[in-house]
This record gives structure tokens, sequence and C-alpha cells, in this order.
């Protein structure tokens, strides 16, 4: 907790202030044009279903690439291992996730922003498997990075082009059918349109599937966990 907010002067209240100012961001520039985004749905809340689950995504894919290097120094008690960082990594961060998404709602609802809500089990079903694919990328990144430190110049390069094709500030029925194939690979989009799903009655993610979350999120758990068994001993040699 410290090395993740101690270096901030405003300390821990970052972690409500970082989505804050990207729902402000946003949600000025759609009253500038004079509407709601979505129906129903405030424009704050609607972007606050999307930022607040990519910013999890984006701080896990630029920290996990560093845990080697950054850790180093622990990997001298055999009691700890890249694992054990990388765990204590991701679940800091989905901490974050979560109490700065239900601080947000609370914050908004308690501003006279609200929406009916809909469906709690399906946001846990979808963030059990959020948190299953995150730690299965965040390993493998980890991997990645001890092996081939310079992958690392190319994170932003990646998290990019992501938070515009993972339906942050947008919904994939808003987008034409004929690019709902390609985008539908990525499941960062299912992951934020089940969230509007689970948040708001009054959202339909009708291309958004649970099944294929599931199938990806514990691909990428299994595929993290045999990247990291087949090197975890060369990750903790000394340079």
């Amino acid at each position: 907790m410290k090395t993740r907010f101690g270096k901030w002067k405003l300390g821990y209240a970052w972690a409500l202030l970082e989505p804050t100012m990207h729902i402000m961001v946003l949600a000025a520039i759609f009253s500038f044009i004079g509407r709601e985004f979505y129906p129903g749905i405030p424009t704050a809340l609607f972007m606050l279903g999307g930022i607040a689950p990519f910013l999890f995504f984006s701080h896990c894919f630029g920290k996990s690439m560093a845990t080697v290097d950054s850790n180093r120094g622990l990997f001298n008690y055999r009691q700890l291992r890249p694992f054990d960082a990388v765990l204590s990594r991701v679940m800091l961060e989905f901490a974050i996730y979560i109490i700065s998404m239900v601080g947000l709602l609370g914050i908004l609802a308690w501003g006279g922003i609200s929406a009916k809500f809909n469906n709690f089990l399906l946001l846990v079903a979808v963030n059990i498997f959020y948190l299953c694919f995150i730690f299965g990328m965040s390993l493998a990144l980890c991997v990645a990075g001890a092996k081939y430190p310079e992958i690392s110049k190319f994170g932003s390069l990646i998290q990019r082009p992501l938070y515009f094709m993972s339906g942050v500030f947008f919904s994939l029925e808003q987008i034409p059918e004929k690019y709902h194939p390609f985008l539908a690979w990525n499941p960062l989009l299912h992951v934020i349109e089940l969230t509007r799903e689970g948040l708001f009655s009054s959202y339909h993610g009708m291309f958004a599937d649970l099944p294929y979350l599931a199938f990806s999120s514990l691909a990428m758990l299994a595929f993290g966990l045999l990247a990291y068994r087949s090197q975890w001993r060369d990750l903790v040699r000394s340079k």
C-alpha cells in the first residue's frame, strides 16, 4: 500500500480521484454535446462502469512486467517467490478497483446521480472471472518482463488501443454490427459490457457473452501458471 500510494501527496484519495478525473473529462465532453450517452443511465455512471474495470487492467498490466526487478531483494528470502509478489499486487489492485467502484457509486448516488440496480450475482461472477484473467495475465507478463525487459517499452502501445476498443466510453450496440465479430474477441469488452449489465437494469448487453469470458479467463490463468512454472527458477536468480 505504501509503495502504491506513498509517492503521491494526495495519498489514498488517489484511488478515487483517478477514475473521477476520467469520468469528469468524458462526462464534460458529452455534456457539451448536450445529450446523455446511453438512454436511462446518467453519463457519469455509464463511464464509471467502463473506466473502473479498465484501470484495474491497466495498473496490473503496467506493473507486472517490472515485478521481478522491483522486488528482487525480497527473493533472497526462500519463502518468497515472484508468484507472491504478483499475487499481492493483483489482490491490492483488485481491492482498489472494488473499493473505488463502490465508493464512487455511493458518492454519485448521494449527489443524486443514480440508476436502478440490476443483478448482483452477475457482477460477482464477472469479477471472479476477471480476477482470474488478470492474475494469469500478470504471471505471464512477469515472466516476459524478466526474460525480455525491452518489451516494457511496448506496454503503452498496447494499452492505448485497448482503451478505445474495450467499450470504456461506448456500448457495443452503438457500433455497426459488421465490426462486432472483430471487437468481440476482446475479453475486456465483455467484462465492461457485463459489468454495466449487472449494474444497471436499463442496460442490455446483448452482445456480451459470460461463457466466453469464463473460457478466456480460465485459459489465460492456465497459460500464466504454466509460463510461471516453467521459468520460476530463472526469475529468482540474481543478475
